[in-house]
């Protein structure tokens, strides 16, 4: 569907301004992950990198140290990681990563994403 200007909206989404200068976008499409989808997946997310730091393929900062190790996990057990792909799914990308700020998080959205 191409973009749309009307009045204060850009194709589905609406710019609401609020005092003298805060500007809030609607997101009316209807979908998206919710607070509880995001949760979850931010806490499966977290609880996998926890494996991954245990078993050496991720420092404790996040760092990748074995990004092979990382993939294969994440290929192996996509079951595992439901909630973080649903999420995604629903739009909760950005949502997720700026909850999770590491590098393997990155790599784990993403390759989530493809899956």
């Amino acid at each position: 569907m191409p973009d749309y200007v009307y009045g204060t909206s850009v194709g589905r989404d609406s710019y609401v301004q609020h005092g003298s200068g805060s500007i809030i976008t609607v997101n009316n499409s209807g979908e998206g992950a919710s607070r509880a989808e995001i949760d979850a997946a931010v806490a499966e997310l977290r609880a996998f990198i926890t494996t991954l730091t245990r078993t050496g393929a991720v420092t404790p900062d996040g760092t990748v140290t074995d990004p092979a190790a990382v993939v294969a996990a994440v290929e192996s057990e996509p079951g595992r990681l439901r909630a973080l792909g649903t999420a995604i799914a629903g739009g909760a990308k950005e949502a997720i990563l700026t909850a999770v700020q590491t590098g393997v998080a990155t790599l784990i959205v993403a390759l989530v994403g493809k899956l």
